[in-house]
């Protein structure tokens, strides 16, 4: 007896008397005649057989079989064995039917169907094993097989194993031996892999590591094969001596039908649990049919598209689940395979982009059988490349196009205009005095400003024209096409840059107080003669930095002459760091004087610039520059240590000055290292602390009042003393200058040059002094050039001053001359006034 390698699958549905059946390569309903599918081959005499066998299924839970005779196309009965279960949970039968073929049919029982046996055997031995495990599935029937033909056959060892590679074995079920799993190769069992047929030997010589396998042991192997005849398994049994039925291998065949399908049974079941967990992933996934209709879909599809996984089972993917004018975007049935990316409806009903792979699946025909698509939600993504696009073009501030986006828009437009001979304006803006409101206030304050401004920029923008910010309070406004006639042109670039300043300097309301802000405006027409689009910013940059230059809040047109400016500022900044270390720089001194009786009361420390082999480079020309980098620190450092060394050398050579004064700029005051570095100075020079007066300006206090009070204050226990520098020419408070611990307040020459011409000068001059005196102050003044300037300072009270009419700055070996004949010219007036 043999089994033949076709097998089929059967579903009925009693409530619907419906039936459907599969060979593997389909599953599709049965819509014949009849009440079964078989009924049109099954032998007459096996109809009511078969209906009790039904009738068993549906009022039991236990798995039934039912050995009945089909006619095939040769005109002859065959044997065939249908095994089933009902399954109450879904009302539905299912089984497997498979056929036999029998050349000696002595060993089976007489009534295994409860009517009348097609086999005619009478030995209760397949009677006996169908009865065990008639109820019996999985794991369970491979453990309850394997007992009960040990017992029945009186067989030692009984095991079933599945073969998992080409080399190993994994045992499913064993009797008399503990045995998991074991290589291939050597077993008795490899011939039976190797030729596909059931074995009976017996052992001659023992297996190496399996001691069980002892010599003189009978040992029969029956291979299990499926439909295409390849084999999963094996059943093996090991006999003391002889095997007890010689029509074992016929035994076995008629169970070998029921084996290979709890083995594929078993290999399915893990085969689905490998398919669940891969199934119910973060992805969506949707199996549909050949007709597009959703069959089975997962947790994350529910997730993704808000959609019941229930509601959505037989909708069509393009007219129901996601319908829209281009349908799915690609065609299912012409696929080989397609990913890319979609745009699909939610189910409350908006759009959303997604991912999708979608994988025809086609059967042994090569038919598709089902689509698989995969996809997920790529909202996020696109939103975070929509973020890195911002980022990468927009300022996250002010929502304004930066740097990166002008520099592409300009350049566009800088082809257009030229193309179209046409022309355009770029606005260079910069806030006035902004730092001073960051400093104070805050840098929330200052953001806030900053978004203020460009929300009032953003309402003069026209359609067409770019707004942009390059970072800091720096804007820059671009005006495409104003006209074809440059006058015209500058005229309108004027007008808007006038009605951009006038709006950035309206006040602004924060809280409870009001904020004033102005803007300095440099522009630049173009394109023009030898012009490029990389001129365009640096022109209007240098422009604007013309308009701060003449008193900020206004605006200037670039031309050459501002362009030599800025190439002079460019090459003073780099040389000036090498001036530094390459002993370029030096002091001169200036003298300070009282003004009753012109007696020298100490020098001014001021710091002149000799480039090899040109003239002096003027301070006001190369500090301002320095004090835009870090190097005024530096150079202020230098200054000092300078200076308190000359100082010390002056005494120790009998040259007495009473005091020595140094500038101190603001970035080198409020260095984190500032009083530290006074220390190391005196330390290093040996400068007695008390002939030490430093100079500071009003700027210095702005934003750092506390920190300001507190290092003079640290100082000023050291003997040193301060004077307030160019008082008068910036931003004096007076709340702060009575809390500053100073000793000297010093006016700025711009008030001293006009006198006596300028009555409102000499007002302030009076009040100044009047209210030093009156807080305690020293007073000096600056930039003293004439006699009449000299007499009304002495009229009004005023202490020291300074200036040409005494002496300019002098280097060392001129001051030291100066100040010799000064001692001489008080010893010789006070040698006569002895004499009097």
């Amino acid at each position: 007896m043999k089994q033949q390698a076709t097998q089929m699958m059967w579903f009925y549905n009693p409530g619907q008397s419906q039936w459907r059946v599969s060979d593997h390569a389909s599953n599709q309903l049965w819509q014949g005649e009849g009440a079964h599918p078989w009924s049109d081959n099954l032998d007459p005499a096996d109809e009511v057989g078969f209906a009790e066998f039904l009738s068993r299924l549906q009022q039991g839970d236990k798995p039934g079989q039912f050995i009945g005779h089909l006619q095939g196309e040769d005109g002859q009965a065959h044997h065939f064995l249908w095994c089933g279960q009902y399954l109450p949970e879904q009302a539905l039968c299912c089984g497997w039917v498979s056929p036999i073929e029998v050349n000696d049919l002595s060993f089976l029982p007489a009534q295994a169907n409860d009517r009348r046996s097609p086999l005619r055997v009478q030995d209760p031995l397949l009677a006996q094993l169908a009865q065990a495990l008639s109820a019996k599935t999985g794991l369970e029937f491979f453990n309850t097989l394997v007992d009960e033909l040990a017992l029945i056959l009186n067989a030692d060892t009984v095991w079933l194993a599945e073969r998992g590679d080409a080399a190993s074995l994994r045992v499913l079920a064993s009797h008399g031996v503990d045995l998991d799993h074991y290589l291939l190769a050597g077993m008795p069992c490899q011939t039976l892999y190797e030729k596909g047929q059931a074995c009976t030997l017996v052992l001659e010589a023992p297996v190496s590591g399996h001691p069980w396998l002892a010599p003189g042991l009978t040992y029969h192997g029956h291979p299990l094969c499926d439909r295409h005849g390849q084999t999963l398994g094996h059943l093996a049994l090991l006999f003391s001596g002889s095997v007890a039925l010689p029509d074992l291998a016929a035994v076995l065949t008629i169970f070998s039908v029921r084996m290979v399908a709890e083995l594929e049974r078993l290999q399915s079941e893990a085969q689905l649990r490998l398919s669940a967990v891969a199934f119910e992933t973060h992805e969506g996934i949707i199996i549909t049919d050949p007709d597009y209709k959703v069959l089975r879909v997962n947790h994350a599809f529910s997730q993704i598209t808000g959609f019941s996984s229930q509601a959505v089972l037989g909708k069509r993917l393009s007219s129901d689940l996601w319908p829209s004018e281009g349908g799915l975007g690609y065609e299912l049935d012409h696929l080989s395979r397609w990913q890319g990316e979609t745009m699909r409806r939610h189910a409350r009903g908006h759009s959303y982009p997604q991912w999708e792979i979608v994988t025809p699946v086609q059967d042994d025909k090569g038919r598709i059988s089902h689509f698989v698509i995969c996809f997920e939600d790529i909202s996020e993504r696109k939103a975070a490349e929509r973020r890195i696009q911002d980022l990468a073009y927009y300022d996250e501030l002010t929502g304004l196009p930066n740097r990166r986006q002008l520099h592409e828009t300009l350049a566009q437009t800088f082809m257009a205009a030229s193309r179209d001979h046409l022309v355009g304006a770029l606005l260079f803006i910069d806030l006035d005095h902004f730092k001073t409101i960051n400093d104070s206030l805050g840098h929330a304050a200052g953001d806030w400003l900053l978004k203020e401004v460009a929300a009032r920029l953003k309402r003069l923008v026209r359609q067409g024209d770019c707004l942009a910010r390059l970072g800091g309070d720096e804007f820059v406004l671009l005006l495409p096409s104003l006209s074809s006639s440059p006058p015209q042109a500058e005229m309108q670039a004027d007008l808007i840059a006038e009605r951009l300043i006038g709006e950035i300097a309206a006040p602004y309301r924060q809280g409870g107080q009001v904020l004033h802000i102005g803007a300095s405006v440099g522009i630049t027409l173009f394109p023009g003669r030898d012009q490029g689009v990389d001129d365009l910013l640096k022109q209007a940059d240098t422009a604007m930095y013309q308009a701060k230059s003449a008193g900020r809040k206004t605006r200037r047109f670039f031309d050459a002459a501002m362009q030599h400016q800025a190439d002079r500022r460019l090459l003073i900044h780099n040389e000036l760091r090498s001036a530094l270390t390459g002993g370029e720089l030096m002091l001169h001194y200036q003298p300070q004087h009282l003004v009753e009786g012109g007696d020298l009361i100490g020098v001014e420390a001021l710091i002149r610039w000799q480039p090899p082999g040109r003239a002096l480079v003027s301070p006001a020309e190369f500090i301002p520059i320095a004090e835009e980098t870090d190097l005024i620190v530096d150079i202020g450092n230098w200054v000092l240590h300078e200076a308190c060394s000359q100082y010390v050398s002056w005494e120790e050579n009998g040259i007495h000055i009473p005091q020595l004064s140094v500038n101190v700029s603001a970035k080198q005051f409020h260095a984190h290292d500032f009083v530290e570095c006074i220390h190391d100075v005196l330390a290093q020079t040996g400068m007695d602390p008390a002939c030490l007066n430093l100079e500071i300006t009003e700027s210095v206090v702005l934003g750092h009042a506390e920190d300001t009070i507190s290092k003079m204050t640290e100082l000023k226990q050291l003997g040193i003393s301060f004077a307030i520098d160019d008082f008068g020419a910036g931003y004096s408070s007076l709340s702060y200058l009575k809390r500053l611990p100073a000793d000297e307040l010093k006016i700025d020459r711009s008030f001293i040059q006009d006198i006596p011409r300028d009555g409102d000068n000499m007002a302030i001059v009076e009040a100044v002094i009047a209210m030093a005196r009156h807080m305690g102050f020293n007073v000096t003044a600056e930039g003293v050039e004439s006699r009449q300037q000299l007499e009304f300072l002495r009229a009004q009270g005023c202490h020291f001053y300074q200036g040409y009419l005494a002496s300019k700055p002098l280097p060392v070996p001129y001051l030291e001359r100066y100040v010799k004949r000064m001692a001489g010219k008080f010893e010789t007036r006070n040698s006569i006034a002895a004499e009097l």
